[in-house]
C-alpha cells in the first residue's frame, strides 16, 4: 500500500525588504489545538525555505482523504522571531496611521474563505492587522472614558461579528449581549469577561454611549489561554468553511506579506575640513538613480533648515539681555540659539540666531526683545525655509523698535561647532537590502561632485519622529 500525501495549502512569508522577497526573521508554529487537528486528520505540517505547507494523507486515488475532517476548520499558527529588534528595524508592522504596532500588541493575519487562490504565482495576500492584546478566556477589562459618563454600554463580538454573552448572573443565567456599566469612584469602568464556553480566537470589545448611538472605545483581543503565556509576535488563522468547501479541493496558495519600513532621509553635511567656503559655494543633493529603477525611484532633496543671524544694534553687555523666544504652531517651527543673545562686551555686539526648522508650520511667532513677529501678519511663510527666513529678515530690519539687525547665515546649524547644512528628502524612502546609490552631493557653482554616493541611513539606527514625520539621519563630514 502506497502512502500518499497531497497539499492542502502553502503559506509563503514574504518581505519587501529582501531582494528575493522572502522573509528571514519569522518562524511559524502550529498551536497545540492545530497540532491535534493535524494528527486527527492524518495531516502533516512541514516547513519550506519560504514558509510552510500542510498536507493530508490520501487513499490510492491521490484525492480522497484517508481521514476526512469536517469542512469547517481553522488552522492557527503563531509567529515568533528570535531577532525582534532586527525585524522592527526594517519592517513596518503598523496597520494604519491610527492602528500602530507597539508593546503588548500582536499582528494578526487571516484569509478570506470566499476568495481562495490556487495559483502559486498569484497567492491570496494576507496583510496584517493589529490586535491590542492576547487574553485568556477569563479576564477583567478596565478602562476610562473621556468626560467620565455615568454609564456606558458594552458589546463583545466574535470574529464573525456576532455578539456573545460575557458571563452569567448569580442565578446562572447568561448575561445579555449588551450590558450596562456604571462608572467607579476612581472614574473607571470595570467588567469581568468570561469566554470559556466560546471558541478561542479574535474578539472585539466595543464601548458605546448609553443611547448606543456613538462608539466611545474599541479593543481587539485574541483569546487563547495557551498563547497568553507565550511570547509571540502574532497569529495567523487559516479558515475553511462548508460553504466554499475548499478544504480538500485544489491546493490553496497564501502569502503573508510584510512591508519594509520607510522614512524621510535627512543628511547633515558637516564642513569639517573647511575646504568649502559656504559663503560662496552653495551645495545641493541630487538623486541621479535610474527612473523607476528597482527597487528605488528617484527622490527629491532640498535644504530643510535656514538660519538667521541676529546682532545687537549696540555693542556691549546690555545686548546680552535681549530676549529670544518662539511660540505657537502645531509643532515647533523655529529654534532659537538661547533665551537671550550672548557674547556682548566692550566694543563687541551680542549675537544670536533663529533657525527655521519646519517650514510647513504657520501662525507661529518669534519674539525678539519683546517685539513679536508673527507668521501671517508681520511676515509670510515662503516656499522654502530660505524664503521664509528672507521674509522674516525683512520684517525684523524694517522694525524700528527691535534692538537687533538680522541677516541670513551661510550655514543651517553648528555640529561640534562646525558649520553644517541640513538636507531632507521630500518623499519617504523605503529600506531595502540593496543600498541606494547615486545620491550625490554637488557644488552649485561649477556642478562639481563632492561625494558621488552619499551613505544610506543605517537600517539598525534610530529613527526619529519629528512633527509626525519619521526621519533617519545621516551625518556626513566633508
Amino acid at each position: 500500500m502506497n502512502i500518499i500525501y497531497k497539499r492542502i495549502m502553502n503559506l509563503v512569508v514574504g518581505h519587501n525588504y529582501f531582494k528575493d522577497g522572502i522573509d528571514r526573521f519569522i518562524t511559524l508554529y502550529p498551536t497545540a489545538r492545530t497540532e491535534s487537528q493535524l494528527r486527527n486528520g492524518k495531516m502533516l505540517f512541514k516547513r519550506l525555505p519560504d514558509g510552510i505547507t500542510i498536507l493530508y494523507k490520501t487513499l490510492d486515488d491521490e484525492t480522497t482523504p484517508f481521514v476526512e475532517l469536517e469542512k469547517n476548520q481553522r488552522f492557527t499558527f503563531i509567529l515568533k522571531t528570535e531577532n525582534i529588534h532586527g525585524l522592527l528595524n526594517i519592517t513596518d508592522l503598523d496597520e494604519s496611521p491610527s492602528r500602530l504596532y507597539g508593546s503588548g500588541k500582536i499582528i494578526y493575519f487571516t484569509n478570506d474563505p470566499a476568495s481562495p487562490s490556487h495559483n502559486s504565482n498569484s497567492p491570496e495576500i494576507l496583510t496584517n492587522e493589529i490586535l491590542d492584546s492576547v487574553k485568556g478566556p477569563l479576564f477583567t477589562t478596565q478602562f476610562s472614558i473621556s468626560g467620565n459618563p455615568a454609564t456606558v454600554k458594552m458589546i463583545v463580538t466574535d470574529n464573525a461579528g456576532t455578539p456573545v454573552s460575557v458571563g452569567k448572573d448569580g442565578n446562572g443565567v447568561a448575561l445579555p449581549t449588551t450590558i450596562s456599566l456604571s462608572i467607579n469612584s476612581n472614574n473607571t469602568f470595570e467588567q469581568q469577561i468570561d469566554l470559556r464556553n466560546y471558541q478561542r480566537g479574535r474578539y472585539q470589545i466595543e464601548i458605546k454611549n448609553d443611547a448606543e448611538t456613538l462608539t466611545l472605545r474599541t479593543e481587539e483581543v485574541y483569546v487563547d489561554e495557551q498563547l497568553e503565556k507565550d511570547n509571540i509576535l502574532g497569529v495567523v488563522d487559516i479558515v475553511y468553511d462548508s460553504v466554499t468547501d475548499n478544504l480538500y479541493n485544489d491546493t490553496e496558495e497564501y502569502k503573508l506579506q510584510l512591508k519594509n519600513a520607510d522614512s524621510f532621509w535627512k543628511f547633515y553635511i558637516v564642513n569639517k575640513s573647511r575646504n568649502i567656503d559656504l559663503s560662496t559655494d552653495s551645495l545641493l543633493i541630487t538623486d541621479s538613480g535610474v527612473l523607476n529603477g528597482v527597487p528605488y525611484i528617484i527622490n527629491d532633496f532640498q535644504r530643510v533648515y535656514s538660519s538667521i543671524g541676529l546682532t545687537a544694534k549696540s555693542p556691549g553687555t546690555p545686548g546680552n539681555s535681549i530676549t529670544l523666544s518662539s511660540s505657537g504652531g502645531t509643532f515647533p517651527a523655529v529654534s532659537v540659539s538661547g533665551k537671550t543673545l550672548s557674547g556682548g562686551g566692550t566694543g563687541v555686539a551680542a549675537k544670536g540666531s533663529v533657525t527655521i526648522i519646519n517650514n510647513d508650520i504657520t501662525g507661529y511667532s518669534v519674539n525678539i526683545g519683546g517685539e513679536n513677529f508673527t507668521e501671517g501678519t508681520e511676515f509670510m511663510r515662503g516656499t522654502t525655509p530660505a524664503d521664509t527666513a528672507t521674509n522674516l529678515i525683512v520684517a525684523i530690519n524694517s522694525n524700528g523698535s527691535v534692538q537687533v539687525t538680522a541677516a541670513i547665515l551661510e550655514y543651517d546649524i553648528l555640529v561640534n561647532n562646525l558649520k553644517t547644512l541640513v538636507f531632507g528628502s521630500n518623499q519617504k524612502i523605503p529600506f531595502y537590502e540593496i543600498p541606494k546609490l547615486k545620491i550625490e552631493l554637488k557644488k552649485i557653482s561649477d556642478n562639481q561632485t563632492i561625494i558621488a554616493n552619499l551613505p544610506n541611513p543605517s537600517h539598525s539606527g534610530i529613527k526619529k519622529s519629528f512633527a509626525d514625520r519619521i526621519e533617519s539621519e545621516v551625518y556626513v563630514f566633508i
